[in-house]
């Protein structure tokens, strides 16, 4: 993806299993960005990937956490974990391989 303005939109999400071992307010996450007047969403389901166009956003709407990002200039990882926060880890340019979760990208985030 090109760069600009990233937001990594956290939410969550009881579908699944594994989300009891997550963090409660922290079970899914998707990329944002703003382009000519849409937004584009990027995000990894378990059905496949999610890549469409809003036409406004707002982040008032259900449980969800708005961090805005950076790409990172680095080097991207031929290996990526094929969840929502490896997708995420990899448009971003992230590279440390023990984030894992959607709580530890946050944290990552706003440490940055």
């Amino acid at each position: 993806m090109s760069s600009g303005n990233y937001y990594v939109v956290f939410t969550n999400s009881r579908d699944h299993w594994w989300c009891r071992f997550l963090h409660p307010d922290y079970q899914h996450c998707y990329l944002i960005k703003a382009e000519a007047g849409r937004w584009i969403v990027y995000g990894k389901t378990t059905d496949g990937l999610d890549l469409f166009t809003l036409p406004d956003f707002s982040a008032s709407a259900g449980n969800m956490v708005v961090v805005k990002a950076e790409v990172e200039d680095n080097q991207r990882g031929l290996f990526m974990l094929n969840t929502c926060v490896g997708h995420i880890k990899h448009a971003l340019g992230i590279r440390n391989p023990f984030i894992l979760t959607p709580y530890q990208l946050h944290k990552h985030l706003t440490r940055h």
